[in-house]
């Protein structure tokens, strides 16, 4: 499994959401339970799992799926000097 399907697993699994739901469904205006708090533990939860740090700027775009997939991404091509 690549980064980005285990981070649609995380994010079911996270917000408890049906396992066939898709990526591009999952927005923080979608579902009810991501509020303030919610964000909070889910940057600790995707820096831990991913071994990667959030700056403010980029916490704060991160409410959807592909906003994440897409700093996760850039994390990797930082990381492996890499294009993102």
């Amino acid at each position: 499994m690549n980064t980005i399907d285990r981070l649609r697993e995380l994010l079911i699994e996270f917000f408890d959401l049906p396992s066939d739901m898709k990526s591009e469904d999952i927005t923080q205006q979608a579902i009810p339970a991501w509020d303030s708090l919610a964000s909070v533990q889910l940057i600790a939860e995707l820096q831990n799992t991913y071994h990667v740090d959030f700056d403010v700027e980029e916490i704060e775009s991160l409410r959807s799926y592909s906003a994440i997939s897409t700093a996760l991404r850039r994390k990797a091509a930082s990381v492996y000097n890499l294009q993102p």
